[in-house]
């Protein structure tokens, strides 16, 4: 390979302005040759650093290539790059192709194959399988500045999960605009199961919204404050959603206005591991469109996250409640949410507790890399004596295999959503309530 050095492109300009060289001195414009001589001096000094580069890629093939077996005739030495080191070059263009493009495209293809307790047509086909989602994520940097944006397609619906620009106002500030993570209890999932807790289903896990997020971290200490101007996307009537959130229906209530602050600390047990604990609070509007009255919500949180060598533990309880602002003949004790192209009813107050533990074994085959095993357990109370008691329990194993991920659930639950049509959360004289219901789930998705 040729290489041309810096000195001899300054060797070459300082010629072409010599007496002799076939230029007279009154013939050049000297300003506008300074400007050159700076410019080519600027792209001497790049070509430099992408030599530097260069000799370091190289040295890295060297390093990879096969080495003879060094014998008293042939002592071991360095493979020494020539012509045909072709596979070198492609490493060098998708180095430099990287470097300039910092914008990296990602996402996922997942199957989902379900089998209930209480569905005939599935006992005769012995389940169903389909289509789960396809999604495209997009994430980057460029100096301080950061963005990240995933958008989903399921076969029922199509919806942004999150999108948002941040920027590193220091080592210890980070500022998000957008779709982002609302900062409550367990982060950044309730959970480990391809299900999620019961939270969930009222939007208190997993949950995104519009609005301006802080980040601070300073050592063991984690500080989130966030403002929430409505939710993700504006409309209290869409029900083609990721997250959970107050949905209008009949009774004409939307999410308005909504603070959040979390605080976290971390423990450092040393060999033994370390535990997170954390405080969280959630306080925000509830504006009536049909009353034109504003009612208020809050929700509070307190949790533990510990990871003990391959042990997790994870502990949650939370509170909430909603006032909301009816027109005449609705029930102030119920408030409707909605995502995944539906919505349903659930207790207007509540309390919720989560229990999960997991366990994951590592290992070394060469089509599997771990297993992690879990039982993931939430009980939500409701306030009003009138409403059942909700539980959920999800005992399974999450198979991962360099980019396929696989989750196998056992899904168990009373009076929940998504158990056995006709179960309600709120309405405990429903003749299926207060019966034990069970879902098979196998998840499978490529991830890239």
């Amino acid at each position: 390979m040729r290489k041309i050095t810096g000195s001899v492109c300054l060797w070459g300009i300082l010629l072409l302005i010599t007496p002799g060289s076939g230029l007279s001195a009154e013939a050049i414009d000297n300003q506008a040759l300074l400007e050159e001589i700076r410019a080519l001096r600027a792209k001497v000094a790049e070509m430099d650093a992408m030599k530097e580069r260069l000799a370091e890629l190289e040295a890295l093939v060297t390093a990879r290539q096969p080495q003879p077996a060094a014998t008293a005739e042939r002592p071991a030495a360095a493979t020494t790059l020539d012509e045909d080191s072709r596979p070198m070059v492609k490493e060098v263009v998708e180095e430099v192709f990287a470097e300039k493009r910092p914008i990296a495209i990602g996402g996922a293809l997942r199957f989902n194959y379900g089998y209930t307790d209480w569905n005939i047509d599935q006992d005769e086909k012995y389940g169903d399988a389909g289509f789960d989602i396809f999604r495209l994520n997009v994430d980057g940097a460029l100096a301080d500045w950061i963005l990240s944006a995933e958008y989903r397609f399921y076969s029922y619906q199509h919806t942004i999960h999150h999108g948002f620009v941040g920027y590193n106002v220091n080592d210890n500030w980070q500022v998000q605009a957008g779709i982002h993570q609302v900062p409550f209890g367990l982060l950044p999932y309730a959970s480990h199961n391809f299900w999620f807790s019961s939270a969930f289903y009222v939007g208190l896990e997993d949950d995104y919204d519009l609005g301006i997020k802080g980040l601070y971290q300073e050592g063991p200490w984690n500080l989130a404050l966030a403002f929430y101007k409505n939710d993700e996307l504006g409309s209290s009537t869409n029900l083609d959603r990721y997250s959970i959130d107050v949905v209008s229906g009949t009774d004409g209530n939307e999410e308005t206005n909504q603070f959040n602050g979390r605080l976290a600390y971390l423990l450092d047990h040393g060999s033994l591991g370390e535990t997170e604990v954390g405080v969280s609070g959630q306080w925000g509007q509830l504006y009536n469109n049909q009353t034109r009255d504003m009612g208020d919500r809050w929700a509070g949180a307190l949790h533990l996250n510990g990871n003990y060598g391959n042990w997790n533990l994870q502990l949650e309880y939370a509170a909430y409640a909603y006032n909301p602002e009816n027109p005449p003949g609705f029930d102030d004790d119920i408030i409707h949410v909605g995502g995944y192209a539906t919505s349903w009813p659930i207790p207007a107050e509540a309390d919720i507790g989560i229990v999960n533990v997991a366990y994951t074994f590592p290992l070394a085959l060469k089509w599997l890399d771990s297993i992690t095993l879990y039982s993931d357990n939430t009980i939500i109370a409701p306030a009003a004596d009138n409403q059942p008691t909700s539980w959920q329990n999800v005992i399974g194993a999450l198979f991962a295999s360099g980019p396929v991920y696989t989750y196998l659930d056992v899904i168990s639950s009373e009076n929940m959503i998504f158990s056995e049509p006709g179960s309600s959360m709120v309405d405990e004289s429903v003749a299926n309530n207060d019966e034990r219901n069970t879902r098979f789930n196998l998840n499978v998705g490529y991830y890239w």
